[in-house]
């Protein structure tokens, strides 16, 4: 899939949400579930005969821990795991945060106002951070995402999405730049 489809996947997917998201953003409420984020077939060596085993890797929202969860071919779960870091976020969750930033009063403004398009997605990593951004320590998944000028050249503004809380915990990553 192409970048530009990504995007336009992207952005189709965050208005779909925004059609269910209360009009003010900061009115939903925390994650308590937990998200498969991949899934994949495996096939391992059992007394001399090969056997399917599904490996899913999910976050749980509620307890704020990657888990790794493993499933015979019956579906029958054999193992939870924790697994430590996160992994990096599915489209869904990258959907969920877009519509949380698109739906705030002052970034949409900002959006509408700049032609800025909303990019990015990544796991927020405090490490580097000379103060890193208390909300997003253990048990929360944050996102950063790049409101990038319409040329691509240049950033409007970095933020901040808590997917654990739904909240935005930083409207201004970089005031400075």
């Amino acid at each position: 899939m192409t970048d530009r489809m990504k995007s336009l996947t992207l952005a189709l997917a965050a208005c779909a949400l925004l059609a269910v998201l209360p009009a003010d953003a900061s009115a939903q409420e925390a994650r308590t579930d937990t998200e498969v984020i991949r899934s994949w077939q495996d096939s391992v060596k059992l007394d001399g005969r090969t056997e399917t085993r599904r490996v899913e890797v999910a976050f749980d929202y509620a307890q704020g821990v990657t888990l790794r969860r493993t499933y015979d071919a019956t579906g029958a779960l054999l193992r939870t795991e924790t697994v430590d870091g996160q992994p990096q976020p599915s489209e869904a969750e990258i959907a969920d945060a877009t519509a949380i930033i698109t739906s705030d009063d002052e970034l949409s403004a900002l959006i509408e106002q700049s032609g800025a398009t909303v990019e990015g997605g990544f796991i927020y990593s405090a490490e580097g951070f000379e103060r890193p951004l208390a909300a997003c320590g253990p048990g929360a998944r944050c996102l950063q995402f790049d409101l990038i000028a319409p040329s691509k050249l240049e950033s409007v503004r970095f933020v901040v999405v808590d997917l654990a809380t739904r909240q935005i915990v930083e409207r201004d990553l970089f005031p400075n730049l």
